[in-house]
């Protein structure tokens, strides 16, 4: 450019001739002779000062194109593109990770004895690939969506720290396609539990039901594919029946037909789970997942989605009326073991110890097991997806235990219990394992539970002795409903008498339990 502009100077202004201007600047005179004919064209143009102006603008351009390549001969560029059919075909068939790099490609080449540099075999490789994207560029054309019309579908994966482990959870996503309005759950399987459960959550959160559902081909939506026809699986069919909306699926690698639920998924995450990634239980994360999603629905990312509130105010009313949740789960028959447990898919799950050798039927949800037995409920149970692990109550086992009270002390059932129990029974009852089997089925007849145990020991029976009996337990047990403290604070001036009473109630009470485990003793 800088010559161009010398050069018409120097010939204009200057009026230099064409070997003064070439032994000036030292180029060719065939550069200057051109320059000055392009110039001269210029002048003779309709509009000279705006043809003198377009070409002091313009760069020179240079014909590359004409030029013979003198080391990528015919039979070199044969050799390459017979190696990238050779990919293409082995994409086809499913072998991706074994196709030929560029690397590869050049060894190859210098292995028949052509003298060619790796540059040179990038360079056409590239060029190949560029113009073969080129000729496959498509236009894409802008929908309009009505409010609570479609709804996309997805799913993603997320890795947290769940119980001081990094695990692999999955993410499934819906997005509102009116108004962006994106809704997520999480699950330890992307299974088709899971996928159901998913759809009535969000159905649950929102207050109704889209009219159309946009999937890919996910196997938990596409039970096999027909030619262009794809036949849903029977769950998709019963979510579709029973909360009545249509669905559709996606062209095979046309990820843009459900674009909004694609960026949804790395959004989503990417807010949800960049800074807080420990997690304690399902149940917190998903609260968490919740409370990201709904704001996200509130702000304006942008200009374009200032009115975001609206139209997802807008989405949710214009839903299908959502009138009740369904039954999300898997049904099974299985025979309790001498363990008093049934055992799913090599991991044991605990019921009432008075159901061996009985059948009971089982409610396999994603993340639990109900079981039943001629239709009453008896035991519920997380899930697990690992084989070998034992999910045991101790509270199935009080019927055995009475009379196997010494079994207590090494079974996994007293190892599973709540840690403050635990901790009441080795201070307090591990010499006397039967009075502690006793006061569990009394708590269990009359209704009460562990957590109730484990306040009355913190708040109360610490403050009154440091050595306790089941009985005290007991008593202290059916104070719950009236007061919350057995000896409330005596408000007086005179501090040191309120000490002295409650000493002297300590004393007491300490002294009728000694007399109490003196009349047990004697009746044994």
């Amino acid at each position: 450019m800088i010559d161009k502009q010398t050069i018409i100077t120097l010939y204009r202004v200057n009026k230099l001739s064409r070997r003064a201007i070439a032994r000036q600047l030292h180029l060719n005179r065939r550069t200057i002779t051109k320059v000055i004919a392009e110039y001269e064209t210029a002048l003779q143009q309709e509009d000279p000062d705006g043809s003198l102006e377009a070409l002091l603008s313009k760069p020179p351009v240079y014909d590359v194109g004409a030029r013979k390549k003198r080391v990528l001969i015919p039979e070199v560029i044969e050799l390459v593109h017979k190696c990238m059919k050779e990919n293409e075909r082995k994409r086809s068939s499913g072998l991706k990770k074994q196709c030929m790099l560029k690397k590869d490609v050049y060894d190859l080449v210098v292995s028949r004895g052509y003298k060619v540099s790796y540059q040179s075999i990038c360079r056409y490789m590239y060029s190949l690939e560029k113009d073969k994207k080129e000729s496959g560029k498509e236009a894409f054309i802008r929908q309009y969506y009505n409010p609570g019309e479609v709804c996309e579908f997805d799913w993603g994966e997320v890795k947290l720290h769940y119980q001081g482990k990094l695990q692999r959870f999955f993410l499934a996503v819906f997005t509102l396609a009116h108004s962006n309005g994106r809704f997520a759950c999480l699950f330890r399987h992307q299974n088709t539990l899971a996928f159901m459960e998913a759809h009535r959550n969000f159905f649950r959160w929102a207050g109704g039901v889209p009219g159309v559902l946009v999937y890919d081909n996910m196997r938990v939506a596409v039970k096999e594919f027909c030619g262009s026809q794809k036949s849903p699986t029977d769950a998709l069919l019963r979510l579709s029946a029973f909360y009545r909306f249509h669905f559709r699926f996606c062209n095979i690698r046309a990820g843009w037909e459900k674009g909004h639920v694609e960026r949804s998924v790395e959004y989503v995450r990417r807010k949800a789970f960049s800074l807080n990634l420990s997690f304690q239980s399902i149940a917190a994360a998903q609260e968490h997942l919740t409370r990201v999603c709904e704001s996200l629905n509130r702000e304006a990312a942008s200009l374009s989605t200032e009115n975001k509130q609206e139209c997802f105010e807008a989405d949710l009313k214009a839903l299908q009326p959502y009138n009740r949740d369904m039954g999300c789960f898997e049904l099974a028959e299985y025979k309790v073991t001498k363990w008093s447990t049934i055992c799913m898919k090599g991991s044991h799950y605990s019921v009432p110890d008075t159901l061996v050798g009985q059948c009971v039927s089982v409610r396999i949800y994603s993340e639990k097991l109900v079981i039943f037995y001629r239709g009453e409920k008896v035991a519920v149970h997380e899930r697990f997806y690992t084989g070998g692990r034992w999910s045991v109550r101790l509270e199935h086992y009080l019927n055995t235990l009475i009379r196997k009270p010494g079994a207590l002390n090494g079974s996994v059932a007293l190892r599973q219990v709540p840690e403050c129990i635990q901790k009441i029974y080795n201070l307090h009852f591990k010499d006397n394992a039967k009075d502690f089997i006793l006061l569990l089925l009394y708590a269990k007849e009359h209704g009460f539970t562990y957590s109730d145990i484990q306040k009355v020991y913190e708040e109360q029976v610490r403050k009154v002795s440091r050595r306790i009996s089941a009985d005290q337990i007991k008593l202290l047990l059916h104070t719950l409903g009236e007061s919350t403290n057995l000896f409330p604070e005596v408000k007086s001036e005179d501090t040191e008498q309120a000490c002295r009473i409650e000493e002297n109630a300590c004393e007491l009470l300490n002294a009728i339990t000694h007399i109490m485990e003196n009349t047990v003793g004697q009746h044994l």
